[in-house]
Order: structure tokens, then sequence, then C-alpha cells
């Protein structure tokens, strides 16, 4: 079975269209499908097209959420949802094209377990395109993985992927990352890109602001969740050292030569620091104890590919 999972924020006008689209791609591929629909707190009436859409097709469901809880929420919900051994997403405003669909299907091969969409021709006006596209750059150059388009919701999951990633936050445009970083194989497919017809865009340029944050989040959680340390000691180091150095410095060069350190500004920075370097070392080792008690209760952090029992 395809799962098909359209997140929705007020997109009253397109959601009919989308479902009639939708239809008259998977009818020709004879295969179970079922298309998902979750509103995240929509106030223009999309709740009662999608309860409308669903009373007249089985293969049609809804979950409305009681408030705007944001994308990541939404995706996440409709994954929990889902039944099927691939997962579709894509928008909900139509500039998603479902004829895309059985090309990602055939994306989706032996060799790949996540297909991301890049709309090569985007349809939005320079001011969502330029700052997009810097984005997109600076998150590849960061994360290692390179993306032409980490911000297409149109992406074909195998099911593993969803059963083993957890969105929250605004962490839904790294999934590609969030995957890779477990060893899944990842794949960019070009795709048509539509202009909007109804409504307007739901995201803003302080986005991209907020994504740097995710960003460093997603690094941390993939690089350093289980071995804090490795971050926080070498902060510790750097700011412990510091101060050592500093503070030899004043021993030495002033102190012993007869010279009064202790109304000196670098003896305060060179302790300031030396306290610094040891807090942060005190939360890395908290932090180590967090992760050990997490192992003890067999919350598993890694990803297993095949196994024979």
């Amino acid at each position: 079975m395809i799962s098909i999972v359209i997140p929705v924020f007020n997109e009253q006008a397109s959601l009919e269209p989308l479902h009639r689209e939708i239809g008259t791609v998977m009818g020709p591929l004879d295969v179970d499908y079922e298309i998902i629909f979750v509103d995240d707190g929509s106030s223009d009436g999309s709740s009662d097209v999608i309860r409308a859409l669903a009373t007249g097709d089985d293969r049609t469901h809804y979950v409305t959420l009681r408030r705007n809880f944001g994308k990541s929420a939404a995706l996440q919900v409709g994954f929990n949802k889902t039944r099927g051994d691939i997962i579709i997403t894509l928008d909900g405003d139509l500039q998603d094209d479902p004829a895309e669909i059985p090309r990602f299907l055939d994306e989706l091969t032996s060799d790949c377990d996540l297909v991301s969409g890049w709309k090569i021709d985007r349809q939005d006006p320079r001011e969502k395109t330029v700052p997009s596209a810097i984005f997109n750059r600076v998150v590849s150059l960061l994360s290692g993985l390179k993306l032409n388009d980490y911000n297409c919701g149109f992406k074909c999951y195998r099911r593993q992927v969803v059963d083993e990633i957890r969105l929250y936050g605004e962490l839904h445009r790294f999934v590609p990352l969030l995957a890779h970083k477990k060893g899944f194989r990842i794949k960019e497919l070009a795709i048509h890109h539509r202009k909007r017809r109804f409504g307007v865009s739901k995201f803003g340029l302080e986005r991209y602001a907020r994504g740097f944050f995710d960003l460093l989040t997603v690094i941390f959680i993939t690089t350093y969740l289980n071995r804090p340390m490795h971050l926080f000691g070498w902060v510790a180091a750097f700011f412990s050292g510091l101060g050592a150095a500093l503070f030899g410095y004043l021993f030495f060069g002033r102190w012993l030569g007869g010279e009064s350190i202790g109304t000196s500004p670098l003896f305060s920075i060179s302790i300031f620091l030396i306290s610094t370097g040891i807090q942060v070392f005190v939360i890395g080792t908290v932090a180590e104890l967090i992760v050990y008690n997490r192992e003890r209760e067999r919350l598993d952090s890694y990803s297993i590919k095949d196994e024979d029992r």
C-alpha cells in the first residue's frame, strides 16, 4: 500500500482539485493507496472540505489538530496514521504536481530509501527563491549532505524511514539529513513545480533564521547525542586552557617578578574562563549520565538495515 500524507493549513480552495488529481494519477497504477489529510488548525473551512472528501472516498482519511502546531507536527501525526510500505508527502497548495508521483515510485529502487524532490524551476517570487538557494547551500556545506532543495515538501519514503525518525519543532525540512545520519540512502529528483493558484504562502523570511538554529540542533542530535562529552569536553578544554594560559602568563610573567596581579582585569578574565570550562565539563558529565540511563532502558539510537531473525 502507498500512503499519501498531506499537511494542510488554510488551503480550502486547493483541496478538492488536489484530491481529484491524485485519484487521476493513482488510478492507472493499480495499487492500493490511502490519502491522509492532516488539518493543522485551519480557520478557513479546510476541515469541512476534508471531511466531505473522506465521506465520499473510502481511501481518504483525515486528522484535525486542535490548533496550528506547525508542519513538523502535522507530518508526524500523518506518519503515525499511515499503513503503507511507501509514504509520499506533498503540500496541499497545488504547487506540487501529483503527476510526479509515478516518477518518485520509480526512483525508490532497491538502492534508495528516500527520494527528495527538487523544484528545479521554482514558481515562486525572488524574495523566496533567493534566500532559499542560500539556505540550501549553507545547509549542504555544514551538514555534508548536498541537496539542491531542502525545503521541498514533495518526498517519497520507505516505511522504515518514517518509523525511525521523529519530527518536532521545524525539523521537517531536515528529514533527508536526519535519514542520512541514520544510514538511509537519499536521492534527489528534479520535479515540476507550479504557481500558486489559491491562497497565500504561510512562510516568511524569518523561517530561514529559525532554520539555522534547527540545523545546529540536527547536527548536535545526529553527531553528539550518544557522546555529548565529545562536544562539551572540547568546549570545556578550550575555555579552561585559555584561562589557564592567561593565568600562567600572569603568574610567571608578572607575579614572580614582584608585580601584583590581584587587581588586574586579566586575572578576573582568567578565573572566569577556567570556571566556565569547569561548568561546561560538569554539563557534559550530566549529559553522559543521561545517555547512560537511556541506554540502560534500551532506547535504540541505531538503525538496523536487515537481519535474519
